[in-house]
């Protein structure tokens, strides 16, 4: 009896000392101070975003680490195998196999080079975790399959000083905990290789060269038919990154448009599957925009350039996923701290499951005590946590590409999807490029919008600040225009007369009252208020932030189109969300993208919570004295690696999304007349008073 109180108050002291080793290592300042510049050092071997201009070497990486882990996996699971077979052989039929097959000494050279070879990355992962004080997914993993190797040399070494029922070894396990993490592993990786892709297929279709016009050439040209009457036209090629803003450029069927721009003549059709989804090739005339890198399938365009170079949309494409292939969100940081602090918890539990088992286990307690630490060790899943952020941004935004919606960040997407009012500004409505014609609103585009808005309760307002005056080509005003597009379209309110100022002021005053939780816009004039906005209804602005800086500062959300002619912006603020010039409708794909991000990004975070906490809980033995439950070593990486997967699969739902597909499609091919506008109640209008042109004070 002396020497079980003994030996008892030894192990409580010994998991005392553990305990305080472990919250002093990894929990205290010092530990966390050290984790966080250790992630910092393992954040640093990622290549700088410049250094990621020539993407085919990241992709090469890739595939070249996707191939090498399926041939570790193979390896794994061709010699892990063997292993289980004998153990079941062992359990179930001892008398079946030669002796000499039973051997412990079998199965741990078998399993030795699965866990130094084909696991050594994991291994490494793990030690290196160690050295800077970092809790990771691979330090679980290098513990578990470090207890459960050593001790099976042990029972191969000196099994005969073991316990009795305390000699079985866990080579099998060890096998089963590397090849499932290897198959993990890939999975992941080919997430990150299709987006890799994507960048590599933008790049594939940049022309290297534009066919730059001279004046001269257009004298006496027939600008309208683009067919035989052009062809005495030659120009001169000019490398893309030196063609001009307004240049004009002469594009010729089965080439790709060199930089944005607007036709000036010539019709043609254009494939621009590759960067907006377009099903079918469009067609375009004199005034409709056009993207870079597109391709003319049928008929000749001349072109005046509005973006050049790193301004083009397919520029900015290609500027966002390096980023989202190698930053870091706060998002990722904030969970990366948290499955920190959990892991280093999960520590401290396997030391009390290891010395509970010990103390007070039903014989033989060496071997359930050994078990159940693995167990805790190997069911514990945090990569669900970890991986889900990153993977479903990078998910996400290969998707958006694909149907013309670029996010700008994992924030950017973030705050898209809480977004409860859209207020599209008059310089993203009317395309004032096209001066001969008078200004070009997208009527359309703001009744799809509008009615795609309204389907998922989102506010839509105009801000309206062009001058009533007629333009003399149309005999209509560009106000007048804009008026007639809302009216049409729906819109739950439409302000006009406004300054840049009083735009900023009344965006102000609707994050107020959004933040009060009231569906109801402002009616009245700008008031003071000292409620704090809300996190979840935030307020996106569609305007060009070259002409409305103070009022993108304003905004919460910030949605820029395209390109626009005139080039330096005043505005220091990034956009979250980029378009193609007119496509007010894809302010509602990005939402609805968005949302179902989000939700994904949520279902998977609520599986890792409830998974690992009714894990630990059956993997520690509580349930033991209740109902005599314990976890076999066997499932535990099997449930581990179930618990890894099944998120990452649901993230690759992003990728098809048939039912948002079909709707998006079916919008966009409707007949505007037969959208439910036109019984939708009529827009709010509401003149500032306080506009006045004339006073510059009011501005």
């Amino acid at each position: 009896m002396g020497i079980d109180i003994f030996l008892a108050i030894v192990g409580l002291v010994v998991a005392c000392a553990a305990t305080w080793f472990i919250i002093r290592y990894f929990l205290m300042p010092s530990g966390s101070t050290d984790a966080k510049q250790g992630q910092e050092r393992n954040d640093d071997k990622e290549p700088a975003r410049d250094e990621w201009t020539n993407m085919g070497r990241r992709i090469d990486g890739l595939e070249d680490e996707y191939h090498h882990l399926v041939r570790l996996a193979i390896i794994s699971t061709i010699l892990t195998a063997p292993v289980l077979i004998l153990d079941l052989f062992g359990r179930f039929a001892p008398d079946a196999l030669p002796t000499w097959l039973t051997s412990p000494w079998i199965q741990a050279i078998l399993i030795t080079p699965v866990l130094f070879h084909c696991g050594r990355g994991i291994i490494l992962d793990g030690w290196s975790a160690i050295q800077h004080r970092r809790c990771t997914p691979n330090l679980l993993a290098t513990l578990a399959t470090g207890i459960a190797y050593l001790y099976s040399l042990a029972t191969c070494v000196a099994g005969s000083l073991l316990p009795e029922g305390s000699r079985s070894p866990y080579f099998d396990v060890v096998g089963v905990v590397i090849t499932l993490l290897l198959l993990a592993r890939i999975l992941e990786v080919r997430t990150h290789s299709s987006l890799a892709r994507s960048y590599e297929m933008l790049a594939r279709t940049r022309p290297g060269s534009g066919r730059v016009l001279d004046t001269t050439e257009l004298q006496g040209l027939d600008t309208d038919s683009g067919d035989e009457s052009w062809s005495g036209l030659t120009g001169h090629q000019v490398a893309q990154d030196d063609i001009a803003t307004e240049s004009l450029l002469l594009v010729r069927q089965g080439e790709r448009l060199a930089d944005d721009g607007e036709v000036v003549a010539g019709f043609a059709t254009i494939d621009e599957k590759e960067l907006t989804g377009a099903e079918a090739p469009l067609r375009y005339g004199p005034g409709d925009h056009v993207l870079a890198s597109t391709k003319l399938v049928e008929g000749n365009l001349i072109i005046k350039v509005e973006a050049s170079g790193k301004d083009t949309y397919v520029s900015r494409l290609m500027q966002v996923i390096p980023d989202a292939l190698t930053g870091r969100s706060p998002a990722v940081h904030t969970i990366d701290r948290k499955t920190h602090t959990a892991i280093a918890w999960i520590l401290i539990a396997t030391v009390w499951t290891l010395m509970a088992w010990l103390l007070f286990g039903p014989d033989p307690n060496l071997a359930h005590a050994v078990a159940s630490a693995f167990c805790v060790l190997a069911v514990a899943c945090p990569t669900a946590a970890t991986v889900t952020v990153p993977l479903a941004f990078r998910t996400a935004l290969n998707t958006g590409i694909q149907n013309g919606v670029l996010f700008t960040s994992p924030r950017a997407m973030s705050n898209l999807s809480r977004v409860a009012a859209v207020a599209v500004d008059d310089s993203a409505l009317a395309d004032q490029s096209d001066s001969s014609d008078g200004a070009q609103v997208y009527e359309e585009s703001l009744i799809r919008a509008a009615t795609h808005l309204r389907s998922l309760k989102v506010m839509s307002l105009v801000l309206d600040g062009t001058r009533a005056e007629t333009d003399k080509a149309s005999g209509h005003s560009i106000s007048a225009r804009i008026e007639r597009a809302a009216r049409v379209a729906g819109v739950d309110m439409l302000v006009t007369q406004l300054s840049d100022t009083r735009k900023a002021y009344c965006l102000e005053r609707l994050i107020h009252d959004l933040g009060k939780h009231t569906g109801d816009a402002p009616s009245d004039g700008i008031e003071d208020t000292s409620h704090t906005p809300s996190p979840d209804r935030l307020v996106a602005l569609a305007a060009d932030s070259h002409n409305q800086p103070e009022a993108m500062k304003r905004a919460q959300v910030h949605i820029s189109f395209g390109t626009r002619p005139g080039r330096e912006s005043t505005s220091d603020t990034e956009p979250d969300l980029i378009l193609r010039n007119g496509d007010l409708d894809g302010i509602v794909r990005a939402i609805e993208l968005s949302q179902a991000t989000k939700r994904i990004v949520k279902e998977n975070l609520t599986w890792s919570t409830v998974y690992n906490i009714a894990a630990l809980i059956v993997a520690s033995g509580v349930l033991y004295p209740l109902f005599g439950w314990m976890l076999n070593p066997m499932i535990a990486p099997a449930a581990a690696a179930i618990a890894a997967i099944l998120p990452m699969a649901n993230t690759r739902r992003l990728h098809h999304l048939h039912h948002l597909r079909r709707r998006w499609r079916g919008l966009a091919q409707i007949d505007t007349d037969h959208l439910p506008t036109v019984a939708a109640r009529r827009p709010q209008i509401i003149v500032d008073s306080q506009w006045n042109p004339d006073n510059p004070s009011t501005h």
